[in-house]
């Protein structure tokens, strides 16, 4: 079932017990008492899923959220990650925003070894930590060592600074390091960002030609 239908169903049902709870209270029931109690209902709901995006330490919840998601980002990202290249070309011809575009370019392009590509894309992040991030990975993977340290300076984010501390181990071979600094990353994240993190992981795990640690 579809997270779309099965709000719609949750917001049928509530709206059923609502009538019977206002009935009950012999509360009358104007077009304020109405709007009040759907509007509360909608906020729920939708903070359900805002939950699970960006709170959730349950995998298996992200994940189902992910896969049914109606959203072609979503989509795109659970068949990528699962390695159904054909699906994730299918999905990514429905997206139009050029942030996210740009976005899995960049996702894509750093595992593919592709950087002029990840280089073209980087100015269309908005988010300067999101784009110091990449441009920090970025020059580690070309071995600009004076980049990376300018980059990895503006990054306040803790868990990027573990990734980042888990790239820089990674490349120097030091795998025991890596994975402790992988880890640490991915047990403070949580929501989607848990979720891409530990299947970005698994995936470059199965890559016999991977480049980096995430």
């Amino acid at each position: 079932m579809s997270s779309t239908l099965r709000n719609l169903l949750i917001m049928i049902l509530l709206g059923a017990v609502g009538g019977v709870t206002i009935s009950l209270l012999d509360i009358e029931p104007t077009p304020i008492v109405w709007i009040t109690f759907f509007l509360t209902v909608f906020v729920i709901l939708i903070g359900k899923d805002l939950y699970i995006l960006k709170f959730s330490t349950n995998m298996n919840t992200v994940e189902r959220y992910v896969k049914n998601s109606k959203h072609p980002y979503y989509r795109f990202l659970y068949a990528y990650l699962h390695d159904n290249d054909a699906e994730a070309e299918k999905e990514l011809a429905k997206i139009t925003s050029d942030k996210l575009r740009a976005y899995i370019t960049i996702l894509v392009e750093l595992g593919r070894g592709n950087y002029d590509l990840v280089e073209k894309n980087l100015d269309k992040i908005h988010s300067k930590e999101h784009r110091d991030y990449y441009s920090a990975h970025l020059a580690l993977l070309k071995n600009n060592l004076d980049a990376y340290n300018q980059h990895r300076s503006g990054i306040k984010n803790r868990i990027y600074q573990m990734s980042l501390d888990a790239e820089v181990a990674y490349q120097q071979g030091k795998m025991a390091e890596a994975e402790e600094y992988g880890q640490l990353a991915i047990a403070e994240s949580k929501g989607v960002q848990k979720y891409l993190m530990i299947k970005t992981l698994e995936k470059n795990k199965r890559n016999p030609h991977r480049n980096s640690y995430f």
